[in-house]
């Protein structure tokens, strides 16, 4: 079913102009939201929530209003689903441990995918299919090949999708993506991102689940393994079965960047160079061989090199060249920074302020105003357009960090065909494209 959700006209320009009283600006992800107030009840969006950890959280507390009401809550963890309606919800929000029961509710527009990364793509599909406009979380997929279901459902439907990746809504990490972009200092040669390591922990004991957790349906796609607290939550993170660590954690924002820097010239074989990793666990063939401790990587190298001669460079931290978490850009006539909480360097001071500097920051936006990462997705909804943080541009750039977890699991390079979508000249390694997925919980 692709059914169209009919939503009522509501003009944008005068919408932004009264939300802007009071609040100084529409920003990006940093600034406050705008006041409920600014928007009629009757012109918000309703959503459902799927999972109600800490990023869901989150955003009800400081993001979703003014722009959607949440109608409907689904979590595999009934306390957790209950204290999200108690707390966000006021009670008044149906609730439910299979989002499946939410997918023929004509009276949802939108889907918010806050659940672990190992359920973000049958979900997504699944609602993409059944005519809801999604929000997903980053990573959007656990592995290469879930890339490709995502793409083929929006192929087949008129839906909306908004990954996760707030930065692209932040004005600095614009200007810093324009400024790379202008050509104005000279070809890109190398984009370093560090993203931190990950942490040891374990051995962890197994455990009895708690009454109010579904636990075949929390693992869902990953193999059936005995519950252990730490698998689940917050942590699950730090273990392959269910994400990729901090490679596809904070990867997956700044690697972003990178690659929406460089995108105009990503064309051509990407070779994925491994410099080193550490795991905090033994690895034979690509598996852990310990199974009650964190297995991804705690630190980490990894050089990628595009068929132009650009380079990214993913690290854990960059001591040695002054940050610990951010984006160093290095272009021929001059380098600068930038991260969640400033945008530094010669290039900037000079160039910034530039009328083409100007044109290309409106381009990167779609036309928009400045406006923070929930508002942006709210008027992609409303006005079907392109979001600001798209599918395809995100599958380009996680895929970046799939490949250099496979790289790093499996201890040796890999070489990635853009065109063909595949690993080359290595059987092995190009098997980590996917994964089992357990009987069930497949996507199809």
């Amino acid at each position: 079913m692709h059914h169209r959700t009919s939503y009522r006209r509501v003009n944008r320009r005068s919408f932004l102009q009264q939300a802007a009283v009071g609040t100084g600006a529409i920003a990006g992800f940093s600034h406050h939201s705008i006041a409920n107030e600014s928007l009629p009840a009757s012109d918000r969006l309703s959503a459902a929530v799927i999972g109600t950890g800490g990023i869901a959280r989150f955003h009800a507390a400081h993001q979703f209003k003014p722009y959607f009401e949440i109608k409907a809550i689904c979590d595999v963890d009934r306390a957790s689903a209950s204290f999200y309606n108690k707390t966000f919800a006021k009670d008044q929000a149906f609730v439910c441990s299979d989002y499946q029961q939410l997918l023929d509710r004509e009276d949802i527009d939108v889907f918010f995918v806050c659940t672990p990364d190992h359920w973000h793509t049958k979900i997504t599909v699944d609602a993409l299919r059944n005519g809801k406009d999604v929000y997903c979380e980053k990573p959007l997929t656990l592995t290469i090949a879930e890339g490709r279901r995502i793409r083929d459902a929006l192929s087949e439907t008129d839906r909306i999708l908004q990954v996760g990746t707030q930065q692209r809504s932040d004005p600095n990490f614009q200007t810093a993506v324009a400024l790379a972009r202008s050509g104005m200092i000279g070809k890109v040669k190398q984009i370093t991102v560090a993203i931190g390591g990950g942490p040891v922990g374990g051995p962890f004991a197994t455990e009895q689940p708690p009454a109010e957790l579904d636990w075949n349906q929390w693992l869902g796609q990953a193999p059936m393994t005995e519950y252990i607290p730490q698998r689940c939550h917050g942590n699950f993170r730090w273990w392959y079965e269910y994400s990729g660590g901090k490679m596809t954690d904070w990867g997956a924002h700044h690697v972003d960047i990178a690659q929406w820097a460089l995108e105009p010239e990503i064309k051509g074989p990407i070779s994925i160079e491994l410099v080193n990793a550490k795991h905090p666990v033994p690895f034979e063939n690509g598996m852990p061989t310990v199974t009650d401790s964190y297995n991804t990587a705690t630190s980490f190298r990894v050089d990628c090199k595009l068929a132009n001669g650009s380079e990214i460079v993913i690290r854990d931290n960059a001591v040695d060249l002054g940050f610990e978490n951010g984006v160093l850009f290095e272009c021929e006539d001059g380098r600068y920074f930038v991260n969640r909480g400033k945008l530094t360097g010669k290039p900037v001071e000079q160039l910034s302020d530039s009328p083409q500097m100007s044109d290309l920051r409106d381009s990167l936006r779609k036309g928009r105003d400045v406006m923070n990462h929930f508002a942006n997705f709210y008027w992609s909804c409303r006005e079907r357009t392109e979001s600001m943080s798209d599918a395809a541009s995100h599958i380009r750039s996680l895929d970046i960090c799939h490949l250099a977890n496979i790289a790093m699991r499996l201890g040796r390079g890999v070489k990635w065909d853009p065109a063909a979508e595949c690993i080359l000249e290595d059987d092995e390694a190009a098997k980590w494209q996917s994964r089992r997925q357990r009987e069930g919980f497949e996507t199809v």
